[in-house]
């Protein structure tokens, strides 16, 4: 998440939305500029991530765009959901008129925002045309001029028969931040009363025949509350969809100033602003400028109230403050004003790099290391999953680091995920989902730096070192027969890889 704050969410569901109504082909060409999308997607083991992965058919819905400035004389561009196109080996597209699949390429995914371009092959995009006519591309709106209230109508693929499918227009009920299921990140995004079921992710809501925004998940426990990300987030992103580096990541804890607060910061009743009560040290607001303890008092001269919001133009209405950074890149201009030890300060500068979460929520092979009879990984949010379905309680794990910042930059929890019969240890329970906190007394930033750590200490002539775990526990790693352990590893057990293939990401 951009700015992890103390909030409780709703149970969200990555969307597949919509539509049960007929469509009308005399006036529109939408069941051709829209398509089912057919992914099939590699299932990794995260708990245990050595083992062979599985794979699933994934259906969602999708749309032909244009876009002249970041894909010059590119046709056949589709847009979708990154949790479509997710991990997928294999993707195709067909527009329910006729049986055919067509194959295409991924050009790019932004798991940050839950969108993936796609780009029909130019030899299957021939045929497509030969079959159903040249396609235009649906224009592009601006989500910015959307109000509650407006109504609009969404188009796809859902689940419940082979033809594309209208939902009746619905009402735009909301328009806040919020929580992006797929990558666990807040941006804008667009409440809507549309009737929305699985199948619909990725397909386009429309309003005044352009496309405003792309459906993707609702909440799962009630009726026709469903949400699209606004086009105008995913416009902004496309330049940075092959540098995804430059979009930043800034992560602080803010609170509200309680009276009390405010007596002892010496502010008025009329000041607005928030506290920030948390800040990594060398992460990207600490290298900005700003501390611990700062008051925000505004951004980009937007004045940010008691409840951290801001009257912002361009939506017509008071929002989160984050949103003004949201639409920032890395190396953007930034103006923060702050009251600091009683002053007042405004800082200058271009928004900074930030760190990524302690645990992540990734859409990449996980990292682990088998070495010595025991197996190792890097946690997230998928592997706290895995290893429930594998009969490892880890969820002591999520409550102890779920909503923790790391306090250095890289930094990421390693635990102990397996313990080998060929380690010859007979009770393994006591050390399963433990966290490996040091190694010869020296605490692991990572698991890269853990297997430097460990290949420093072989070259130095160490025959055996002792990992320090969470709960005060010590396991002793033979490193003279780690070699020949793990060989009868992968042996026994079929184990093809001991380390991430391709490398630590």
């Amino acid at each position: 998440m951009r700015f992890l704050l103390a909030i409780c969410l709703m149970l969200f569901i990555p969307f597949d939305p919509v539509i049960y109504a007929n469509t009308d082909e005399s006036k529109l060409v939408f069941d051709t500029q829209i398509v089912a999308i057919f992914s099939t997607q590699l299932v990794l083991n995260y708990g245990k991530p050595w083992s062979s992965p599985s794979f699933r058919s994934v259906r969602g819905s999708g749309f032909f765009f244009k876009d002249d400035n970041n894909y010059p004389d590119h046709r056949g561009l589709i847009l979708t959901n990154a949790h479509v196109t997710a991990m997928a080996s294999k993707i195709e597209v067909s527009n329910g008129k006729e049986k055919r699949r067509y194959r295409v390429e991924l050009l790019g995914e932004c798991h940050w925002a839950d969108f993936a371009v796609l780009k029909m092959r130019s030899d299957e995009l021939e045929v497509y045309e030969q079959r159903n006519g040249i396609i235009a591309p649906l224009e592009l709106g601006n989500s910015d001029r959307l109000r509650v209230g407006d109504r609009v109508s969404g188009w796809g693929y859902p689940f419940g028969g082979e033809r594309i499918s209208k939902s009746e227009e619905g009402n735009i009920n909301r328009i806040e931040l919020g929580t992006y299921e797929h990558l666990k990140k807040k941006w804008l995004l667009i409440q809507t009363s549309l009737q929305m079921n699985s199948g619909n992710s990725g397909g386009p809501i429309i309003k005044d025949k352009k496309v405003v925004g792309i459906a993707f998940q609702g909440i799962s426990a009630s009726d026709r509350i469903n949400y699209f990300i606004p086009i105008n987030l995913v416009k902004m992103l496309l330049p940075l969809l092959h540098d995804q580096d430059l979009i930043p990541s800034w992560q602080f804890k803010t609170q509200t100033i309680s009276p009390q607060l405010r007596r002892y910061f010496g502010l008025s009743p009329q000041d607005g602003g928030l506290l920030l009560s948390h800040v990594i040290t060398e992460g990207g607001p600490y290298q900005f400028g700003l501390r611990p303890n700062d008051i925000l008092l505004s951004m980009d001269g937007h004045a940010i109230d008691n409840y951290g919001e801001v009257f912002f133009d361009p939506l017509g209405q008071r929002i989160e403050f984050e949103e003004i950074f949201n639409r920032k890149k890395v190396g953007d201009p930034l103006s923060v004003k702050v009251m600091r030890n009683g002053k007042l300060l405004e800082i200058r500068g271009k928004v900074t790099p930030g760190v990524s979460e302690l645990i992540p929520k990734t859409y990449s092979k996980p990292n682990f290391i088998i070495y010595g009879g025991i197996g190792f990984i890097e946690l997230t949010q998928d592997s706290i999953r895995g290893l429930a379905n594998s009969g490892i309680n880890a969820w002591p794990l999520q409550l102890m680091y779920g909503e923790a910042f790391p306090e250095r930059p890289h930094q990421k929890i390693v635990i102990v995920v397996e313990i080998f019969p060929e380690y010859g240890l007979v009770d393994t329970e006591p050390y399963l989902a433990k966290r490996v906190e040091t190694l010869e007394g020296e605490k692991i930033l990572n698991i890269q730096d853990f297997v430097k750590k460990i290949q420093w200490l072989r070259q130095s002539g160490k025959k055996s070192v002792l990992l320090g775990l969470s709960d005060q526990l010590r396991l002793p790693l033979d490193l003279n027969r780690a070699s020949e352990i793990d060989e009868k590893i992968k042996l026994n057990y079929g184990i093809l890889h001991t380390i991430t293939p391709g490398g630590f990401s």
